[in-house]
């Protein structure tokens, strides 16, 4: 009587310890665009979540954020750049291994204009944006969705097209590459879908993006990855119900040995 008794007692606490989740600790948002850095850090994203063994679900907000940068033409280039990013929201996040996504998509936009170079002294130059928009493109990380528009550079037509990919702990290759019709390599957006059946553990999510422009001044077909690492450590609670059980385990054990009878 004293051996099922034990018996059922480490059975329920096992099962009321599968049954906990995991707490999110650590939420890491890697990202450039245009050559903008936008990584935030935990802290920026206000993020918060929680874990079991098979699935997530994640809130967090990205800090609204501006900044412009200049692309001096190069070789290939034909006109001087202003590139302005924006980007900012809140965003719901739910993952599995197989199946991941972010509603609604974290907003932002890619504004490319003209830019005026002025020149200062003998060696030294700056630019200041100029006054055509050439184009304006938008931002969705983490929902899946697609841009077209067309715009002319020196009269010239160009059309884009922006396909955006959902969060994924899977893995995305993009192959055909171009700048300017020179061959790029090859690359492959990695994430990742490790938790222990308690909810601890470490999980990576991608949101690939893929440019494409066709036009006689512009060609290119690009891919930029956005990446978010989140940690999860298990409730204490489930690290309590685990070590009690173990404890059970080990009194079963040893009563069985002493009397086998019973």
């Amino acid at each position: 009587m004293i051996r099922r008794i034990v018996t059922f007692a480490w059975l329920g606490l096992l099962l009321g310890a599968s049954a906990q989740a995991g707490t999110l600790t650590n939420a890491t948002w890697f990202q450039t665009a245009q050559g903008i850095p936008l990584t935030r850090t935990f802290g920026q994203l206000g993020a918060t979540g929680s874990s079991t063994g098979t699935s997530l679900a994640v809130n967090l907000s990205y800090p609204f954020f501006v900044a412009t940068l200049f692309a001096p033409k190069t070789a290939n280039g034909v006109v001087d750049l202003a590139i302005q990013v924006t980007q900012g929201g809140s965003q719901a996040i739910t993952a599995t291994a197989g199946m991941a996504n972010g509603a609604p998509g974290i907003p932002g936009t890619v504004i490319i204009m003209t830019a005026l170079h002025v020149a200062k002294g003998l060696n030294q130059s700056q630019f200041m944006v100029g006054t055509n928009t050439l184009v304006a493109v938008p931002l969705s990380n983490g929902q899946a969705g697609q841009f077209v528009d067309t715009f002319f550079v020196l009269g010239q037509l160009h059309t884009i097209t922006v396909d955006f990919y959902a969060w994924t702990a899977g893995s995305q290759m993009f192959s055909g590459l171009t700048s300017f019709g020179d061959p790029l390599p090859n690359v492959t957006a990695v994430g990742s879908f490790n938790l222990t059946p308690n909810g601890g553990g470490t999980v990576t999510l991608v949101s690939p993006s893929l440019v494409s422009v066709d036009g006689s001044l512009a060609s290119r077909r690009t891919a930029a990855f956005t990446k978010l690492v989140m940690n999860f450590v298990p409730e204490p609670g489930t690290l309590l119900l685990l070590g009690t059980a173990a404890v059970a385990l080990a009194y079963r054990a040893r009563s069985s040995r002493r009397r086998p009878g019973l």
